[in-house]
């Protein structure tokens, strides 16, 4: 989590022995055989571990993986699955490096891989991955940079390479389209967010302007699944920013209307696969915001039924690929929400049994395609 806000949620997730983690699906493809299966994982913060759980579709059930906690490094804030899901990365922002998994195919047990952890600079914040698999990118928030990556597809062993990029003040969020060609950093302090072209070759970033003024103390944020819209989590105010991409530059434009209205202190945005909702987890009204994305401009619009209620702050939102469930990491009440999504409107609907337990701490969220 952002070092600025770890006092207050800390004594939050200690108080209410609670916990916090960055949760991530992984799915198998579905093809002619039984509904798929989504693998998962919830990074906490507090216990300095990795929980695994599997939701089975066909049965609607959500239950832990065998061997499930894993152990990770200190004050883990940030995990991804690699695009072909046979690795899971963590970013452990109280040690200073990334711990790698293996996931085994059928099972979903972890396995740390050789070499882990990876050393990941002065107090790593974020990870996201290239779709290629190629490169994986880290934000430094004391040193105002992210840092590269290159990725073995085999092994998941990471090598920093000599390319770094620098960053507006306290960055936090780093996310890359869809289609690899941008990458998009939040800047905590200097309430900005700043837009980079992706080497396809070497996996350096380069700014493509000046950092882009968003709302108050932007945090986490997501790209639409067909690259044209960005939209950012602004954690001081109880807004949602939202901006075009340009296409061929990946200069970022406001969205007339934005910033949108959402709960209070959005932590973390998502929109689900086809593109048409967006949801925002509120850390201070401890709800969910949903809203249907207009296709053309890209403005939000609440649906009927929003905001939903979750359990004690909810740092984070992540959709499966399936369009079927989203996931809710509640950090002050150490638990995971499930709801099934209304897949016209957009609205939710919770789980029988949900939420369920994780470690002390569930974080922030993101989606992985499924182990190969």
């Amino acid at each position: 989590m952002p070092r600025s806000l770890t006092s207050s949620a800390t004594f939050f997730c200690l108080f209410l022995h609670a916990g916090t983690g960055l949760v991530q699906a992984a799915v198998h493809g579905e093809g002619d055989g039984p509904a798929p299966i989504s693998y998962v994982y919830s990074a906490n913060q507090i216990d300095g571990n990795l929980s695994a759980f599997k939701i089975d579709a066909e049965h609607n059930t959500f239950s832990e993986v065998p061997g499930s906690p894993y152990a990770t490094g200190a004050f883990p804030v940030s995990v991804k699955t690699s695009p072909n899901g046979k690795f899971v990365y963590v970013v452990n922002q109280g040690s200073h490096n990334v711990s790698v998994l293996r996931v085994e195919h059928d099972s979903g047990r972890l396995h740390p891989i050789a070499g882990s952890p990876f050393p990941a600079g002065k107090y790593p914040d974020a990870i996201t991955i290239t779709p290629d698999g190629h490169f994986a990118f880290v934000t430094n928030e004391d040193d105002n940079m992210a840092i590269v990556f290159e990725l073995d597809s085999e092994t998941g062993a990471m090598t920093r390479v000599d390319k770094q990029s620098r960053t507006d003040k306290h960055p936090i969020s780093v996310n890359v389209s869809p289609n690899g060609r941008f990458a998009f950093v939040s800047n905590f302090d200097a309430s900005t967010v700043t837009a980079y072209r992706v080497s396809e070759k070497t996996g350096a970033l380069e700014s493509v302007g000046k950092p882009v003024p968003t709302d108050d103390k932007p945090i986490y944020t997501t790209v639409s699944p067909d690259n044209r819209f960005l939209f950012v989590a602004n954690y001081g105010s109880v807004t949602v920013s939202a901006f075009t991409i340009n296409q061929d530059t990946g200069v970022l434009t406001e969205v007339a209307g934005s910033p949108f209205m959402a709960g209070a202190q959005p932590y973390s945005v998502t929109v689900n696969p086809t593109g048409t909702h967006l949801y925002a987890a509120n850390w201070g009204s401890h709800d969910i915001s949903a809203f249907a994305i207009d296709a053309t401009t890209g403005a939000l619009k609440e649906i009927a039924g929003s905001p939903y209620k979750t359990d004690w702050y909810p740092y984070a939102v992540v959709i499966d690929p399936t369009d079927h469930y989203a996931f809710v990491a509640n950090n002050g009440a150490g638990n995971i929400g499930v709801y099934m999504i209304d897949e016209v409107s957009g609205a939710l609907k919770q789980m029988d049994g949900s939420p369920f337990p994780s470690g002390k701490g569930p974080y922030s969220l993101s989606v992985g395609s499924g182990v190969e």
